[in-house]
């Protein structure tokens, strides 16, 4: 195990036990749920999807996977406390706690057949063995 899944793995508890024993208003308090809620449960969902862009060196591909994980943690979040609020049940550790146990649980899946890498990339001329069969060849020109 990675100590990138186990850090997810432990993130959302980290941030349960922030939220527990801390007074309110505590500025720790507030940066780490907030740093929890926007980053972690993204990137533990959205693992399987940047499996062939970890480690890349690419700008683009980390700026991808830094929307993806926002974006995916956002939503999860609104997923969980849109149910809580319409039963009158929402609380700050209700909330972590579900998100926790999310996090954990997609921060310690393995995917079947490992990780996932990209083909290389071929550029249609570079080969012309690799030509579409079901496309005619231009005429010849005279």
């Amino acid at each position: 195990m990675t100590s990138l899944r186990l850090g997810l793995a432990l993130s959302g508890w980290a941030a349960l036990a922030v939220v527990t024993f801390l007074p309110d208003a505590l500025i720790l308090r507030v940066v780490v749920t907030t740093a929890f809620l926007i980053a972690c449960p993204g990137l533990a969902a959205s693992r399987r999807a940047r499996a062939g862009t970890v480690g890349a060196t690419d700008r683009t591909a980390v700026l991808e996977g830094g929307v993806l994980a926002v974006t995916v943690s956002l939503s999860m979040a609104v997923l969980v406390a849109v149910p809580l609020f319409l039963s009158d049940a929402f609380t700050v550790t209700r909330a972590l706690l579900a998100l926790a146990a999310a996090t954990t649980v997609l921060a310690l899946m393995t995917w079947p057949g490992g990780h996932r890498r990209r083909a290389p990339r071929v550029t249609p001329d570079a080969d012309p063995g690799t030509a579409d069969p079901g496309r005619p060849e231009p005429p010849a020109s005279d």
